[in-house]
C-alpha cells in the first residue's frame, strides 16, 4: 500500500539527475526551476563524500530531492553492499521527497525504508534491464511485485519497435502511478510517448553527461513533453 502522505504527481514531470559532486556544485538553484521539476542525486556516484554532499544540498532545500543509492548490478556507479546503501539513504532521508530502491533490494532495505517513509518520504521501486525489455506478463509481475511503492519505475533496453508497445500496454492497463522508459537507440521517442500515456517520472540529465543510455538533457525533455496532448 502506498504512502499516503506523500503527494503523488498528477501530471508528467521532468527529474533531472546528477551523478557527482562536481555536477551539483555546477547547478544553481535558480536556474534549475527552468531545468526539471525534481533533483535526482546519485548517492552511488559520490558515497565517501556525504559531508560535502550536505553542505552543497543547502543550496537546494527549497527543491524537491529524490535520493537513489543504485546498485551495480542495475546501473549503480560504485560497487556498495546493501548495508552501505541503507546508511548513504538514511543519512539524506532528511532532506528527501523521494527515494529510489531497486525492487530486487526492498526486502532486504525493508525496515529502514519504513522508517524513512514515516518521515512523509515517498518511495519508488524501480526495476532496470539494460539487455532487453521483458514479455508483457514479466513486466506486470514487476508492476504486481512493486504494489508497495508510491510510484513504480520501470527502465529497460528497447531492441525493436514492439518493445514500445509493450510498454505502453502497461501504463495502459494498470492504475498504480508509474514512471516508464526506454534505453538505446529508441530512448527518446520512447521518453515523450510514455510520458504522453501517464509515465509521471521522466528523466533527464544536467550538465553535459547522460546518466542513462538515450537520455535527454533535461530542459529539452521538459520543453518537449509540455507540447504533448496526454492520452485518456
Amino acid at each position: 500500500m502506498s504512502n499516503q502522505s506523500v503527494s503523488i504527481p498528477q501530471n508528467p514531470l521532468v527529474v533531472g539527475s546528477v551523478q557527482s559532486l562536481n555536477q551539483l556544485a555546477c547547478l544553481q538553484p535558480v536556474e534549475l526551476q527552468g531545468l526539471c521539476d525534481i533533483l535526482e542525486i546519485r548517492l552511488d556516484g559520490m558515497p565517501a563524500h556525504i559531508d560535502t554532499l550536505n553542505i552543497e544540498l543547502d543550496r537546494f532545500k527549497d527543491f524537491p530531492l529524490l535520493f537513489t543509492a543504485r546498485c551495480a548490478t542495475e546501473g549503480g556507479i560504485s560497487e556498495l553492499s546493501v548495508n552501505q546503501r541503507t546508511e548513504l539513504l538514511s543519512q539524506v532521508s532528511k532532506r528527501a521527497a523521494w527515494i529510489d530502491v531497486e525492487l530486487a533490494s526492498y526486502a532486504d532495505m525493508k525496515d529502514t525504508l519504513h522508517q524513512i517513509r514515516s518521515e512523509g518520504v515517498g518511495l519508488i521501486l524501480s526495476y532496470h534491464n539494460f539487455t532487453e525489455t521483458p514479455a508483457t506478463s514479466q513486466l506486470q509481475d514487476i508492476v504486481d511485485l512493486a504494489e508497495e511503492a508510491d510510484i513504480i519505475k520501470i527502465a529497460v533496453q528497447h531492441n525493436e519497435v514492439s518493445d514500445l508497445t509493450r510498454c505502453v500496454e502497461i501504463l495502459q492497463n494498470n492504475d498504480h502511478p508509474m514512471s516508464m522508459m526506454g534505453m538505446g537507440s529508441l530512448a527518446p521517442v520512447s521518453r515523450l510517448l510514455y510520458a504522453q500515456h501517464g509515465s509521471l517520472l521522466n528523466y533527464g540529465y544536467l550538465g553535459n553527461t547522460a546518466t542513462a543510455p538515450g537520455q535527454w538533457p533535461a530542459k529539452l525533455l521538459r520543453e518537449a513533453i509540455a507540447t504533448l496532448d496526454p492520452v485518456n
